[in-house]
């Protein structure tokens, strides 16, 4: 093989790397609760230890990369826009921006997670899919009656991580016990909720599960990448394939250098 073509074989094999290890990213993780009442001031008042914790849990999950979290509140709703969680997120070392205008994933990328409930403004499915597919996390409130079909947008960006909202209240109202082993519950044992929409599971994705429950009504959900879980799993082959390459073509480097 010439020089120049050997040159060109190792550049497109980089960049054939690359582009599988962009593929094989872990996604971030989407975590869905039934109602918006849970994290408002009045949801604090009402259970304020737990609510405490489970805000501060909450922004752990969703700092999926670690070192310093930033979060963005993109929401005018009551329950995301309250006092004690900010409160909360800034106690647990987070910085925390509102805004209600750009939605593109140029804007969306600077932050570790967002967090929506109510009127969407400018959302868009597509764009919040790419985001969490992107390493990054999302926190959405239902049963907010502040949209017409509420569950129905949600929906449109949740079914591609296996999670559902429900399509009328569930009538659930009051601090609920919470019994449940998930990270995203330890220290917490009650939540306020006033009449959401229940979170199910859609399809078959084994990532998704719904981790607290009243009766047969889900109140909360999560989808997380379970590479996060278990970051050793086997490569599929085609990664093993061309991870073979790249090191079939560094050897012929290695060899032509000497």
């Amino acid at each position: 093989m010439s020089s120049r073509r050997s040159r060109a074989f190792i550049r497109a094999t980089a960049f054939a790397g690359a582009l599988v290890l962009a593929q094989a990213a872990f996604a971030g993780v989407l975590i869905m609760n039934n109602d918006e009442w849970t994290l408002s001031d009045y949801g604090f008042s009402k259970a304020p230890a737990s609510t405490t914790t489970f805000a501060q849990n909450l922004a752990s999950a969703m700092n999926t990369g670690g070192g310093p979290c930033n979060l963005l509140v993109y929401s005018s709703n009551f329950s995301l826009t309250g006092s004690s969680l900010n409160g909360a997120l800034t106690g647990a070392g987070c910085s925390v921006a509102y805004s209600t205008g750009a939605f593109d994933l140029g804007t969306l990328s600077g932050y570790d997670g967002v967090l929506l409930a109510g009127l969407q403004y400018n959302y868009d499915a597509s764009v919040l899919t790419s985001y969490v597919n992107g390493g990054h996390s999302v926190y959405v409130a239902g049963g907010t009656a502040s949209i017409l079909n509420e569950d129905s947008a949600w929906d449109s960006f949740s079914h591609s991580f296996g999670l559902d909202f429900g399509p009328s209240y569930n009538g659930i109202r009051g601090v609920i016990p919470i019994s449940s082993g998930n990270p995203l519950f330890a220290g917490v044992t009650e939540l306020y909720f006033n009449n959401g929409n229940t979170v199910s599971p859609y399809g078959n994705n084994p990532d998704a599960q719904i981790l607290a429950s009243l009766g047969n009504d889900g109140l909360i959900g999560m989808y997380r990448d379970s590479r996060r879980i278990n970051p050793n799993a086997v490569p599929e082959p085609a990664t093993l394939a061309l991870f073979g390459i790249g090191l079939a073509a560094l050897r012929l480097r290695r060899r032509k250098a000497h």
